[in-house]
């Protein structure tokens, strides 16, 4: 898959009369899936080229001053836009210049002379332009003067509510990780970079990676059973969320034997099984399987070196059960 970024770029591309679609698509849940599925279906049935836009930036981030966390960072989209058989993604970043955009200037530029689209597919609740003006009649209007088609597909349901990035992201950080797989539409996992930490893991005889997320949202504090895809191979793991309270340092200027956590955010570390090999600057995709138990503190690193040891013989108890 092509990765386009800017304007500038999509015009140099040479794509096929693509159909396009456009969105943030965080978490390429269910109803994305249904919408870039399509794209690609239409595409291929044509011999042309299937095309998603997204932006860098979630566009709240400009609008509102907000940065939510991510369910899917942009690396992990793009991974996923692959996986689904898009031709190209073109990324654009969403700034000041881009939020003044008036939808149909937006669409000439976009659609029109960077990418020369022959058809257009919007999502259900699709919107864009200043002040969400655009949508599917804005297309309908302009797009047979810029060359292209318009269409839109229906929204997706699971029980009574729209799959949505929203819900999605309430149920991560709430641990209903089967709910989330369910609207998902795929198992619920993490996109991280392996980087340095203090190594204590070796020490205790398992060696973890420490993951940064890129601001990805994260379940809930707990040790987790999990399949990690990284290297282009997959390893059973154990994956612990939290602040380490056992191994955390004392606080700084304290005179008491008062621990805090090192960091202010959770660490999310993952200890591979049956791997050994230097995984620093790897990308580690986790997939979380299910919890095995809450973090806590232990009285000392012997008792948690033996508690890491019954996660283990418990994790692989079960996976044997499964197969």
């Amino acid at each position: 898959m092509k990765i386009l970024r800017g304007l500038e770029e999509a015009g140099q591309a040479r794509l096929r009369a693509p159909v396009v679609t456009l969105g943030v698509f965080d978490g390429v849940h269910l109803g994305h899936r249904l919408l870039l599925d399509h794209v690609v279906r239409r595409a291929r049935d044509a011999g042309k080229d299937a095309v998603v836009v997204t932006f860098a930036q979630h566009p709240r981030a400009v609008l509102r001053g907000e940065v939510p966390m991510w369910i899917t960072s942009l690396d992990h989209r793009i991974r996923l836009f692959s996986a689904l058989g898009m031709s190209a993604a073109l990324v654009l970043e969403f700034d000041a210049s881009l939020q003044v955009c008036e939808a149909e200037e937006f669409a000439e530029r976009v659609f029109g002379r960077a990418l020369r689209a022959s058809h257009v597919v919007l999502g259900y609740n699709n919107r864009f332009g200043r002040g969400g003006k655009g949508d599917l009649s804005t297309l309908l209007r302009i797009g047979p003067g810029l060359g292209f088609s318009a269409s839109q597909v229906d929204e997706v349901r699971v029980g009574e509510r729209p799959v949505s990035s929203t819900v999605i992201r309430e149920a991560i950080l709430a641990g209903e990780l089967e709910r989330a797989s369910l609207l998902l539409g795929r198992p619920f996992s993490v996109l991280g970079t392996v980087v340095h930490g203090d190594q204590l893991g070796r020490k205790l005889g398992f060696p973890t990676a420490n993951l940064d997320l890129h601001h990805e949202v994260r379940p809930p504090r707990g040790v987790y059973g999990a399949e990690v895809s990284v290297l282009g191979s997959r390893y059973w793991a154990l994956v612990n969320v939290g602040v380490r309270p056992t191994v955390g340092v004392p606080s700084e200027g304290s005179t008491s034997n008062a621990w805090v956590a090192r960091d202010r955010h959770d660490r999310i570390e993952v200890f591979l099984l049956d791997f050994s090999g230097d995984l620093y600057g790897a990308d580690l995709e986790v997939f979380f399987l299910y919890k095995l138990r809450d973090e806590r503190k232990f009285a000392g690193l012997a008792e948690l070196t033996e508690q890491i040891e019954r996660d283990l013989a418990a994790f692989r108890d079960r996976q044997t059960s499964i197969r």
